[in-house]
């Protein structure tokens, strides 16, 4: 029993060590300018109160920090640390001039591991360009939270909705002030959507489980949360397991992605029945929608940021670059933005020419020898210290990434 035990041992050393040096090498490549950052990146969202242009994202990191980045630099701005603990959601809401006084506000608003979710008030000033961050932070779930929306009310008021790990969704104020709370009896709320296509006076707000279903609901006024226990849909079931993300495109038919391993389009004219079904690997953690070019483009758990024709479900091109899960996508624009484990952003143009460009150099075996050798982070310890290290650092990656990301099945 001992030798066989300490095979084991010997072969997953060995393994952990190869991967570990597979993800040595491959961290040293720039595709996809990547922008460094000190902690892993979990969630990314647009912001507009910077430039009309959303040359500005904000990005969650692990380490409880949120900050700004201007994409066409690549320069990083901490607007604050909402907790000790990994930020694990994102959303934004304003940019648009206050009404008293001459400032551009914006909203975010941060989940954490902490339960907590944190409200930053930015507030630019229009003249002299100054930045004033205010934040407030709040009890919200007794799990960490998972996935935050801002969506209107019928009576032209703005709330704030969050879903967690303990499989409640909530409706708050933006103060902090909970109005209602649904219970569908799940194990946790993984994404919040609102339908395009509904009504103002009566908007849809859609919501997918950890355990595969996807509810909806309709928002009620503000003054009315509280009159009568919100109605919950039938469930769509198409997945077999986690849904992470909804994305709904101009048409209104709604994209998932899922830790069954498939990406997939439900068709709103057929009652959300899935027409599509893009196979993955392993999980499949977002889905964005480039309409301009009909593209789906997806993050996965391997590593790799896939581009799909939409209406033909044809594999166009893999952007690699990233040697840890992907965990988060962005559009502005033409660009794509990607956000990993590996704690980097990376940026991808979809313009026609540039992806056709991206397409016909990522058949060309000779880029890969352009990569250079990697730089080692740890001067000064010998081979085997090193791999110690790195070893130690793989073993608190997987188990950061188990608790932060992976819903137990």
């Amino acid at each position: 029993m001992s030798i066989s035990n300490d095979s084991e041992r010997f072969f997953q050393t060995s393994t952990s060590l190869a991967e570990n040096e597979r993800k040595r090498r491959k961290a040293a490549n720039t595709f996809g300018d990547p922008i460094k950052f000190p902690t892993k990146l979990l969630g990314v969202t647009l912001s507009r109160l910077f430039d009309a242009a959303s040359d500005t994202v904000f990005v969650a990191e692990a380490g409880g920090a949120l900050s700004a980045v201007r994409l066409s630099s690549g320069e990083v701005s901490r607007i604050g640390q909402s907790a000790p603990a990994p930020v694990t959601c994102l959303t934004s809401y304003g940019g648009r001039q206050s009404a008293a006084s001459d400032a551009i506000t914006q909203s975010v608003f941060a989940g954490a591991w902490d339960k907590n979710i944190t409200r930053f008030t930015l507030s630019q000033d229009a003249t002299s360009g100054a930045l004033g961050i205010n934040q407030v932070s709040f009890k919200a779930h007794n799990d960490f939270v998972k996935c935050l929306l801002v969506a209107p009310t019928p009576d032209k008021q703005t709330v704030l909705l969050s879903g967690g790990a303990d499989g409640d969704v909530n409706i708050w104020t933006f103060e902090g002030k909970r109005l209602a709370v649904l219970k569908p009896q799940s194990r946790g709320i993984e994404c919040l959507a609102l339908d395009p296509l509904s009504s103002p006076e009566a908007p849809r707000v859609f919501f997918s489980t950890s355990q595969r279903e996807i509810y909806s609901f309709e928002l009620p006024p503000v003054n009315a949360t509280s009159a009568a226990p919100l109605k919950i849909s039938e469930p769509i079931i198409q997945h077999e397991t986690s849904v992470y993300k909804l994305e709904f495109d101009s048409d209104g038919d709604l994209w998932t992605a899922s830790a069954d391993k498939t990406a997939k389009r439900l068709v709103r004219e057929n009652k959300f029945v899935a027409d599509t079904t893009l196979a993955h690997p392993d999980f499949v953690r977002d889905i964005v929608i480039f309409e301009p070019s009909s593209l789906a483009i997806t993050a996965c758990r391997d590593e790799e940021v896939r581009v799909w024709n939409s209406g033909t479900s044809q594999l166009l091109h893999l952007f690699t670059g990233h040697f840890e899960e992907v965990t988060g996508l962005a559009m502005t624009g033409s660009l794509l933005i990607s956000v990993s484990i590996d704690a980097t952003l990376r940026k991808w143009s979809l313009a026609p020419s540039d992806l056709k460009k991206a397409i016909t150099e990522s058949k060309d075996s000779k880029l890969l020898d352009q990569v250079p050798e990697p730089v080692s982070d740890f001067g000064g310890l010998t081979e085997e210290e090193e791999a110690q290290l790195r070893a130690l650092m793989e073993e608190e990656e997987a188990d950061n990434l188990e608790k932060m990301v992976i819903d137990e099945q």
